[in-house]
C-alpha cells in the first residue's frame, strides 16, 4: 500500500510540475506602454520576484528611457508593438540592454539609442536580435562574450567601436545586416570566436571585419566597400573562408587591402568572388609572418600571394 501511495504522489508531483511549465511557456502576453509610465525593468523585476522567468513576451509601446537587464531568463520575447525605442538613461556608462545567464531572449522591432554598448550579450546566452536599428553607443553596437546568438535584418550604426564585436569563445551567426559607420571594424572577431556572416552589408566603417586571435569567419555574399582600411583583416592565427551562395562576396573601394591575411593566418576563396578596385594594392595581400590562401588569383583583382598547385 505505501509503494501505491508514493507511486500515486510521485505521478501527482510530476503532473503538477508538468502543468506549472506549461503555463508558463503559454503564459499571456504582457504589454508595457513607456509613454503611460510603464517600466520594462520594473516589469522583469516583477517576474523575477514572482519566479515567473519562462516563457514569457513582452509588447512594448513608446519610448522607454532606462538600462534594461535580463538576468536568469528562458524563452523571453521583448518586442516592440510594432516599433518602440529603447534610450539610454545612463549618460552612457551602461549598455542600454543587458543579456546575461538567459537562454533564448529575442528582441524585435526596437530602435536602441546610446549606451556604453547598445546590447550586451555575457555568461553564456543565447540572443536573436531581429528588425532592430543599434545606434550611437560609445563602445561596440551589439557584443557577445562567451555567448550565442543570431543577429538578422538590423541596422547597425553609427558606434564609438565595433558594430558587432564577438569575442571570448562567442558564436554567431549574422544574415542580412547593414552595419554602418562605425568608428572601429564594422565586425570583430576576436579571442576564439566563431562567426558565419551571410548577406550583410559593412560599409563606411573604419575598417570591414577583423578577426583575430585564433577565430574563424564563415563570409557568404557579403558586400564589404569604402570601409577607411580593409576590407576584411585577418591576425594570429585566424582563419576565413570566402564563400559563394548567389553573388559571392563582394569586396571593392576599401581604403586597405581588400582581404589582408597576416601571421599565422589562412583564408580559402570557394565559388566566386569579387575581391578588386581596393585603394591599396594588392587587393588579396599576404603580409608576414607565414599568411596563407587557396584560390586567391581566382578573384579577379592583383594578388602577391603565392599558392601551390591544388593537388588532383
Amino acid at each position: 500500500m505505501k509503494s501505491r501511495t508514493w507511486m500515486f504522489g510521485s505521478v501527482l508531483s510530476l503532473l503538477v510540475v508538468l502543468l506549472v511549465e506549461t503555463s508558463t511557456v503559454y503564459a499571456a502576453p504582457i504589454r508595457v506602454d513607456c509613454g503611460k509610465g510603464g517600466s520594462i525593468s520594473a516589469t522583469l523585476a516583477g517576474l523575477v520576484q514572482s519566479g515567473n522567468t519562462r516563457g514569457i513576451t513582452i509588447f512594448v509601446t513608446g519610448t522607454c528611457k532606462e538600462n534594461i537587464t535580463i538576468g536568469g531568463f528562458d524563452h523571453l520575447v521583448l518586442q516592440g508593438l510594432p516599433i518602440a525605442t529603447l534610450q539610454d538613461a545612463s549618460n552612457g556608462s551602461t549598455p542600454v540592454v543587458t543579456i546575461y545567464n538567459s537562454y533564448d531572449v529575442t528582441v524585435i522591432g526596437f530602435t536602441i539609442n546610446g549606451g556604453s554598448f547598445g546590447v550586451q550579450c555575457l555568461q553564456y546566452s543565447y540572443l536573436t536580435l531581429y528588425l532592430n536599428t543599434i545606434q550611437l553607443s560609445g563602445g561596440a553596437g551589439v557584443r557577445f562574450a562567451r555567448s550565442n546568438g543570431i543577429v538578422q535584418n538590423n541596422s547597425i550604426l553609427n558606434h564609438g567601436a565595433q558594430g558587432i564585436a564577438v569575442v571570448n569563445g562567442s558564436k554567431l551567426l549574422t544574415v542580412s545586416n547593414t552595419i554602418t559607420n562605425n568608428a572601429a571594424a564594422g565586425m570583430l572577431v576576436s579571442f576564439g570566436s566563431d562567426v558565419v556572416a551571410e548577406f550583410d552589408t559593412i560599409k563606411s566603417n573604419a575598417l570591414g571585419i577583423r578577426a583575430i586571435n585564433s577565430s574563424v569567419l564563415r563570409a557568404i555574399d557579403l558586400t564589404i566597400s569604402d570601409n577607411g582600411a580593409e576590407g576584411v583583416r585577418l591576425e594570429s592565427g585566424s582563419s576565413a573562408s570566402f564563400e559563394q551562395s548567389n553573388t559571392g562576396n563582394v569586396i571593392t573601394g576599401n581604403g586597405g587591402n581588400g582581404v589582408s591575411v597576416n601571421d599565422l593566418s589562412f583564408t580559402d576563396f570557394i565559388g566566386t568572388n569579387n575581391v578588386s578596385g581596393n585603394l591599396t594594392q594588392p587587393d588579396v595581400a599576404c603580409f608576414p609572418q607565414y599568411s596563407a590562401t587557396r584560390g586567391a588569383g581566382t578573384v579577379g583583382g592583383t594578388t602577391n600571394c603565392m599558392e601551390p598547385p591544388h593537388k588532383k
